[in-house]
């Protein structure tokens, strides 16, 4: 993925990179007091779990209905959640869906709903999951980090000082290419930390627009 490892990864934000690894580890420490799944939290924005139906919805009650055995309700449930699908093209699906049904419009729309929150909040949960083993992982390799970067300190050991040298540069390269790791995934986080609030604005627009079609 990164390519072949580098003799030495010199950069100026290597001080920076160390002191966020220093960060990320007091954090982990201080954090042990708080639930398990949070303690992986690689985001700034606050880890909520599932979605609250009250939050989403305030129209008929979805409980117990089987979306999924009405073909008609799937298909468009799998159009609209779908991410490619612009919400105003989701929006005229959903009007043109209702207008469709004649007298079973309400019942039809509540069910697209139901199964809406239910892919939806899936989904969510899925990208939550995979954020917190990543967390997880980038956790354990800031502790590699933090070992790395003390070795070097821990002065001469039994060794010839040119097996001590040779030692301390295999160090030094393990230190620097984990360091690059760990700033090349921490970058990558920015759009995935988005997607839960994503996927969650994307359902409360949906129910915006099947609750305007129930009346």
């Amino acid at each position: 993925m990164h390519g072949s490892r580098p003799a030495i990864w010199r950069r100026p934000g290597r001080e920076a990179a160390l002191r966020l690894i220093a960060l990320t580890v007091t954090l982990t420490a201080a954090s042990l007091v708080a639930a398990e799944p949070e303690r992986n939290w690689p985001c700034h924005q606050i880890l909520v779990g599932r979605l609250s139906l009250a939050a989403v919805w305030s129209g008929p009650s979805i409980e117990g209905l089987d979306w999924r055995n009405d073909q008609a309700v799937a298909d468009i449930v799998a159009r609209l959640a779908a991410r490619r699908t612009r919400l105003d093209d989701a929006e005229r699906a959903i009007e043109e869906f209702g207008q469709s049904q004649g007298a079973g419009k309400t019942k039809k729309l509540v069910a697209v709903f139901a199964g809406l929150f239910e892919t939806l909040n899936d989904e969510r949960t899925q990208v939550i999951e995979g954020l917190l083993r990543f967390g997880a992982k980038q956790k354990e390799l800031a502790e590699k980090i933090r070992a790395e970067n003390a070795l070097p300190r821990e002065g001469p050991g039994k060794d010839s000082p040119q097996a001590s040298s040779q030692d301390g540069e295999t160090v030094a390269r393990d230190l620097e290419w984990d360091l690059r790791v760990f700033d090349e995934r921490r970058q990558s986080l920015t759009y995935v930390c988005e997607t839960p609030a994503l996927i969650e604005q994307r359902l409360f627009a949906l129910a915006r627009v099947i609750q305007r079609s129930l009346e």
